[in-house]
């Protein structure tokens, strides 16, 4: 059987402008600064907390159907949040 060959070099690998392709991209993209960064890291902060209430109210049903068991209402269904649920 021959062996086949690839056109790549695997000790080039890195070279061959994975580094170029990843500066261009973190240069190119906008930066923020002042108040629009405090805001945008507020957002951020908001939809990880929003997440974990979602992740808590889904535990809470997850015990509340193992402690009451048939009793737990089928019906029932809690609601999610958004973080847009808590912005003015």
């Amino acid at each position: 059987m021959s062996k086949k060959k690839s056109y790549m070099d695997k000790s080039n690998l890195i070279k061959e402008g994975f580094f170029d392709k990843l500066k261009s991209f973190l240069t190119s993209r906008p930066k923020l600064q002042g108040k629009d960064k405090i805001s945008y890291l507020n957002k951020i902060k908001l939809a990880l907390k929003v997440s974990n209430l979602n992740k808590a109210i889904d535990n809470f049903e997850k015990v509340s159907r193992k402690h009451l068991g048939d009793d737990y209402p089928e019906h029932i269904k809690l609601g999610r949040f958004e973080p847009k649920d808590f912005l003015k």
